[in-house]
């Protein structure tokens, strides 16, 4: 099995060719400031449109448990009402039917 190309060239001062392989390659890993900057840049703008959007969801929730009462409400008197008339009725038929 042949060795690849880059393999078979290796200088003979290995420690030296560590040495500036490594500071390479720690450049490599480790992207300019801007890079940084611009990144947590996106990241707090997206927050603040998250939380924005959150704020809108709780307020629209709030909204509908507000309606939400409001619908509770009209139909417990709803059915209170039907509930009195049915007993009234009730009472009529029984005043009528004893006469």
């Amino acid at each position: 099995m042949s060795t690849l190309k880059l393999l078979q060239e290796q200088p003979v001062n290995e420690t030296t060719e560590f040495k500036i392989s490594r500071q390479d390659n720690l450049a490599a890993e480790f992207p300019l400031t801007r890079y940084f900057q611009i990144h947590f840049q996106h990241i707090h703008e997206n927050t603040r449109g998250v939380q924005e959007e959150l704020n809108q969801l709780r307020q629209y929730v709030a909204d509908l448990n507000v309606k939400l009462d409001r619908l509770a409400t009209l139909l417990i008197d709803q059915q209170t009402t039907k509930q009195l008339e049915d007993a009234y009725s009730s009472s009529q038929r029984n005043k009528n039917s004893g006469h």
